[in-house]
């Protein structure tokens, strides 16, 4: 079967280089490397900021290209990127399915309309805007399916996809790293080690963005005798952060590392007692969210916001308020509790390894690609 993926957004919210994403990991580069073991003939289509011209950067296992961007919509701040380079590549691809990452992105309706082959969506986030629910639901229409992590993420496209069917729940593929790693054993009792892993965006008002500001007010809160936080990422909001820290007096408790490689990382993950995600998630399922995953992985559990700053708990971790006060009190709570900690640690490895090895969800995918093209 012959595969287009198409990622349809530049790379200046994480700042990478073209090189750089040629060389780290990016869960779309698994999942065309995963269908290429599989006998697939694919192809990556990636857009970049920088990029002048359509330039050919990897040919195997799977070609990737990277086109240029044409226009950004100011008012999107991430996914309002559009290429016309891009279309005119999609129209005259020679594939037999189109799998498009991002199900909100403003050029979405432009992406499927250009598309020969039959359209696969697949959500990574986010929510449509007031002006998208008109635009997206007759694109929609001409999509075959729409892969979601978890069955929650439904109710996201509510009057707009006219059928339940059309939904497909598959999980993001587990990291290979993490897949081999073996999971800790020893859960200490110490001064409790948060951690904060992924890419710094600039404070603003969007709760679906990570907000390690407001983590970082809510810490302020909690005392920096209580917690030590590492930071293992870059981008444009670290220097923002980094005067937050300043300003809530917890310079001692907060290490800023940079981007890490993964096996500077792995350990990270391993000491932590819990990885904090701040932003508003639906539900913690393990599925999604590769830094939840990961974490997961080697049996640390996860904290993320709550979508109506409210408080609540599963089997793999919490989802507290985004408000400093209230969140600050309930992460003293969660911290004051230890064995719950282990506990939701523990159920972690199983669960993920379980739902997200890489051969499962290569093959739930191919099975759903078939269906489509057949």
């Amino acid at each position: 079967m012959r595969i287009a993926y198409i990622l349809a957004h530049g790379w200046r919210f994480a700042g990478w280089s073209i090189p750089e994403i040629a060389e780290r990991y990016h869960f779309s580069k698994q999942l065309a490397a995963a269908m290429a073991r599989l006998g697939h003939e694919v192809t990556l289509l990636l857009l970049h900021e920088s990029a002048r011209t359509a330039t050919v950067i990897q040919t195997e296992p799977f070609r990737m290209e990277v086109l240029p961007i044409t226009f950004s919509a100011p008012i999107v701040r991430f996914g309002g990127d559009i290429s016309l380079p891009l279309l005119r590549r999609i129209r005259t691809l020679k594939s037999d399915l189109l799998h498009i990452h991002g199900c909100f992105y403003l050029g979405v309706p432009w992406l499927i309309r250009a598309s020969k082959a039959p359209v696969v969506l697949q959500w990574h986030g986010g929510q449509m805007l007031p002006f998208q629910r008109a635009s997206l639901r007759a694109p929609y229409r001409k999509a075959r399916r729409i892969i979601i992590p978890f069955p929650a993420v439904r109710e996201l496209f509510r009057g707009v996809v006219p059928s339940r069917d059309m939904f497909e729940v598959v999980a993001l593929p587990l990291r290979p790293e993490v897949q081999a790693a073996i999971p800790k054993s020893d859960y200490r009792r110490g001064v409790p080690r948060l951690l904060y892993v992924g890419r710094i965006p600039r404070p603003g008002r969007n709760l679906l963005d990570r907000r390690l500001d407001i983590l970082l007010r809510i810490l302020g809160r909690v005392g920096p005798a209580r917690f030590f936080l590492d930071v293992a990422g870059d981008g444009p909001g670290r220097s923002s952060c980094e005067e937050i820290v300043r300003q809530e007096e917890i310079e001692d408790a907060v290490d800023f590392h940079g981007y890490l490689d993964f096996s500077k990382l792995l350990p990270l993950y391993k000491n932590a007692d819990v990885t904090v995600v701040p932003f508003s998630l639906l539900d913690i399922t393990g599925t999604w969210v590769a830094q939840i995953q990961e974490s997961l992985g080697v049996g640390t559990p996860v904290l993320a916001f709550s979508p109506d700053k409210t408080f609540s708990e599963n089997e793999l971790g919490w989802r507290i308020s985004a408000d400093p006060d209230n969140g600050a009190a309930q992460l003293r709570m969660i911290l004051s509790h230890p064995e719950a900690i282990e506990a939701k640690g523990r159920n972690g490895p199983p669960i993920v390894h379980g739902r997200c090895d890489e051969g499962i969800v290569s093959r739930q995918l191919e099975s759903v690609y078939r269906a489509v093209v057949s």
